[in-house]
């Protein structure tokens, strides 16, 4: 089930960073992230209050996790800006390609409370076979 999620979710962000490329045409970067997350923060925030009837919860996490806002702002922007140069595809594929590099970073090393998965060598073919597409889509 959770890798169907997965998926899902890899089809949303297919999806909005689509949309989003579209929106650049009308809009700046800031406004489009801005317009993605007030209508995500309304829809949630009826979800929240609503559905589980209970009290919204702002605190408690360690103060370096509430740069993930800044990180949702940075992906909202690039990829607006990306996929109307650039199209979606060349624009998700050098999107993964960035979030497997840094994954496996954090996940060697530990940052941030994850389960410590140290690097494999034997992992170094599949990121090969990652930049060579990369390659081809870039330049063929």
């Amino acid at each position: 089930m959770s890798l169907f999620v997965l998926l899902l979710g890899g089809i949303c962000l297919g999806l909005m960073t689509s949309m989003n490329g579209q929106l650049a045409s009308y809009f700046n970067v800031f406004e489009i992230s801005f317009l993605v997350h007030a209508i995500g923060a309304v829809l949630l925030l009826g979800y929240i209050l609503f559905k589980k009837g209970e009290k919204l919860r702002i605190g408690g996490a360690p103060g370096y996790v509430y740069f993930v806002g800044f990180f949702g702002v940075a992906l909202v922007a690039t990829g607006s800006i990306s996929a109307a140069k650039i199209g979606a595809t060349l624009t998700m594929a050098l999107s993964v390609s960035g979030q497997l590099l840094i994954s496996a970073v954090i996940d060697h090393f530990g940052f941030f409370h994850v389960p410590r998965v140290p690097f494999n060598w034997k992992r170094i073919p599949a990121f090969l076979i990652i930049a060579a597409g990369l390659l081809i889509m870039i330049y063929a």
